[in-house]
């Protein structure tokens, strides 16, 4: 039979129809069943500054609409990972809850294992995250990983949170105001080191909770902050770091928080500085090599200024500050003098705060603190 050229045409676009439908009707993976109702029942619940607490099955989430992504990022070892994942958007679960999640400044994700990950707006706003249900098409996921996956794409792997079975939610948490900045090493002084056993390695390990101790002041419901020398942030609620949590101050990837809920490649390595609330910790090797160092008169060192800026101290020149020596010496300064004094870590493994000429300012031996007084 001979087609005229209107037939022909029609014929072409029933055919594009056809294959537009067929890819239509494609079904992610994630969205089928397993056939096991004992795992397709398994929960997430969602608790904290709601109301009531909320929960969602396995089975619910298969019901929303899927995403899928080939995923890999790198853990804490240097290893790669990669997979490919597929499962419901993290807005789209928490939509089903009946949660906004414009409305809520934080996220705890927590596994059944006890590890927890706090997820920022910021990370929301801009990362795809995906609560995993699938896992390389495998409808049922491995122990180590059921009820569901966090995923956040290109996110370090301190994020990917394994097991997820409990989502905290943070309508309020205090701002960062900055006042205090401590060397770390200065600080810990006179603290018992424990000889934290982890992953066939016995380093000393220095107790968060006793650190926090010593600081200023702490809030409870305000964010844990800690940067690695790579420029990779995490945050936690710091009420999840005020037991059995350390930084592994010797061995490899120190400084390095561990605790027992920590699993080998998640930890966040070479540590630059934390902070809480209103006090701030930094290791000064870790932040010569996030921030570089300055050369003051063939001496070479961190500016204090960028220091403050780079642990997020607020209106550094409006303000006077108190540097504290380990003797107990104390000099005076006001904030815009700040970017004449550097930090130069010595071989001796003291902290020389030295000025430029001309500020008639008083070096300081053995850094301990940097405080706002004004």
């Amino acid at each position: 039979m001979k087609l005229n050229k209107t037939s022909y045409f029609f014929l072409i676009a029933l055919l594009f129809c056809i294959i537009l439908t067929g890819c239509a009707e494609k079904q992610v993976i994630s969205s089928k069943s397993s056939g096991n109702q004992e795992y397709e029942q398994q929960k997430i619940i969602i608790e904290g500054d709601i109301e009531e607490s909320k929960e969602i099955t396995v089975a619910e989430m298969r019901q929303l609409p899927q995403k899928e992504s080939k995923c890999s990022f790198q853990r804490a070892t240097g290893e790669m990972e990669e997979f490919h994942a597929a499962g419901p958007d993290f807005s789209d679960v928490m939509a089903h809850a009946g949660i906004d999640v414009k409305d809520f400044k934080g996220f705890g994700i927590i596994g059944t294992d006890g590890y927890y990950c706090l997820v920022t707006p910021e990370i929301i706003n801009n990362r795809e995250m995906i609560l995993a249900l699938a896992i390389d098409e495998q409808l049922e996921l491995p122990k180590n990983m059921r009820p569901a996956r966090l995923c956040i794409i290109d996110e370090f792997g301190p994020y990917w949170v394994r097991m997820v079975d409990k989502i905290i939610l943070y309508k309020d948490i205090p701002k960062k105001d900055i006042t205090s900045v401590w060397i770390f090493n200065n600080l810990a002084q006179g603290i018992e080191p424990y000889p934290y056993e982890y992953y066939g390695s016995k380093d000393n390990a220095i107790e968060l909770a006793q650190i926090f101790s010593r600081f200023d002041q702490v809030e409870g419901r305000a964010f844990f902050t800690m940067k690695s020398a790579d420029g990779f942030t995490k945050n936690e609620a710091l009420s999840m770091v005020n037991k059995h949590y350390y930084i592994k101050v010797a061995g490899e990837g120190a400084p390095m928080n561990i605790c027992p809920n920590i699993k080998l490649g998640m930890n966040v390595k070479h540590i630059a500085w934390f902070s809480t609330n209103a006090d701030a910790a930094i290791f000064p090797e870790q932040m010569a090599e996030l921030m570089g160092e300055k050369d003051f008169s063939g001496i070479k060192g961190i500016v204090l200024k960028d220091i403050l800026e780079e642990v997020q101290l607020k209106g550094i020149e409006e303000k006077e500050f108190e540097l504290v020596g380990m003797d107990g010496e104390s000099v005076t300064v006001s904030g815009k003098d700040l970017s004449k004094g550097l930090l130069h870590i010595e071989d001796d493994g003291n902290y020389l705060v030295l000025w430029q000429e001309g500020t008639g300012l008083q070096a300081v031996d053995n850094l301990l603190c940097i405080r706002s007084i004004k």
